[in-house]
């Protein structure tokens, strides 16, 4: 990836929003790019937070074990996306681990000098603390539909954000392109794998997805949605 695409790239990401050219420029020159190939893990849940990535192309899995042994799938990131960057500045441990699900660029800076950069560019300190409230508020809604909406809500909620994110449109809906196992999004909606075989075929048959190994192509998006607001129903 040329220096220039790399500089475009951050233009247009929300940390270095409001940023010259210039000054994404001294951001190059401090960080390095990074190459992973597919099932690459760029670090380990509790190693030591010592530095912070940008998605340039690819996608990475976010995923938590929890004490019992059981992993859980946090988030999936596409392009564009600044991940290690709040924990790796409170100087704390990786509260997940970040494996890539596809061959991967990044750009990675060590912590000290993203602080040194937050301290040469204060708007940047600033739109970081705009992120980690953003944050915040998704994880937060995030814990509330778990704890509080029926499984094929969870569902419904979790197929919907990922193809906002990773959706292309096809002749039969829009596809998911991301290798998402029903494992993966089992954990991302707070479920088990059965269930997702279960709610898969009710909505196979029902005409709303279509579902083949890590492939799901959602064919009736106004029936997920009425499912998230809490309709069982679909109009006509």
């Amino acid at each position: 990836m040329r220096r220039h695409e790399i500089i475009d790239c951050l233009l247009q990401s929300a940390l270095l929003s409001g940023q010259t050219r210039d000054a994404c420029e001294v951001f190059v020159d401090e960080g390095h790019l990074i190459h992973a190939p597919s099932q690459t893990y760029l670090f380990h849940q509790d190693d030591p937070a010592d530095a912070s990535y940008f998605l340039l192309k690819g996608k990475v899995r976010l995923a938590q074990l929890t004490p019992d042994g059981k992993q859980v799938v946090v988030e999936m990131l596409s392009p564009k996306h600044y991940f290690g960057l709040f924990v790796a500045l409170t100087g704390q441990t990786y509260p997940v681990s970040a494996e890539t699900v596809e061959d991967s660029i990044l750009y990675c800076w060590d912590t000290e000098t993203v602080r040194k950069l937050m301290l040469q560019f204060p708007q940047v300190a600033l739109n970081s603390i705009e992120l980690l409230g953003k944050r915040f508020v998704h994880l937060q809604d995030r814990v509330r539909k778990l704890a509080t909406e029926r499984v094929e809500q969870r569902v419904a909620f979790a197929l919907l954000e990922l193809s906002q994110t990773f959706g292309e449109k096809t002749g039969s809906g829009d596809e998911i392109t991301l290798k998402l196992s029903r494992q993966d999004l089992a954990e991302l909606a707070g479920t088990n794998i059965y269930s997702i075989s279960r709610i898969f075929r009710k909505w196979e048959e029902q005409g709303v997805v279509t579902a083949g190994r890590q492939r799901v192509v959602l064919c009736n998006l106004e029936h997920l949605h009425f499912l998230v607001e809490g309709n069982n129903k679909v109009t006509a």
